[in-house]
């Protein structure tokens, strides 16, 4: 069972990185057909994935449907912040 995908807006991160690291990152990209950012997402999950599996005693199956309820969520969320948003709007009093 592979990982769920992930349909979320991504942002743009500035950090700081190692030149010989960047490289080896670049060179993956280069030999994977595919582009810096996404060796850098897919190593990121991977870690992470790890360290809450660790921290919550979870199995490929739990962390899986834990990570598709948090999306879940977090959908619901940015659909109340609109609706919300929309509300205020109509409501506001202009002067």
């Amino acid at each position: 069972m592979g990982r769920p995908k992930i349909n979320n807006k991504k942002e743009t991160k500035s950090f700081r990185v190692d030149p010989r690291l960047w490289k080896l990152v670049q060179a993956e990209a280069k030999s994977a057909k595919s582009k810096p950012t996404d060796i850098i997402n897919e190593a990121l999950a991977r870690h992470l994935g790890g360290v809450i599996r660790k921290k919550m005693d979870l199995d490929n199956e739990k962390l899986i449907h834990f990570l598709t309820r948090l999306d879940v969520v977090s959908e619901e969320l940015d659909l109340m912040k609109g609706d919300l948003s929309k509300y205020e709007s109509k409501n506001r009093k202009r002067t």
